[in-house]
């Protein structure tokens, strides 16, 4: 629990799904099957992988206070 909001589990699987289609969506750019011309294939696939990174950050850290049992604030 953090800050009396109750982690669930399916609150963990929809973040694990968008997680997966971002990490989805990043590789189907990286190999340019999804086609940004010039300067915006590489911002496009930079800012994709910071999104990448916060919510697998979330997910993981969510997935650690439910696994625990830990109660924050």
């Amino acid at each position: 629990m953090i800050f009396n909001i109750a982690i669930r589990p399916g609150l963990l699987m929809v973040l694990g799904a968008t997680a997966f289609t971002l990490l989805l969506f990043q590789m189907l750019v990286g190999y340019r099957k999804i086609q940004f011309k010039g300067k915006t294939h590489l911002l496009v696939h930079k800012r994709g992988a910071w999104v990448l990174l916060a919510v697998a950050a979330i997910h993981g850290f969510l997935a650690f206070v439910y696994g625990s049992g830990l109660r924050i604030g």
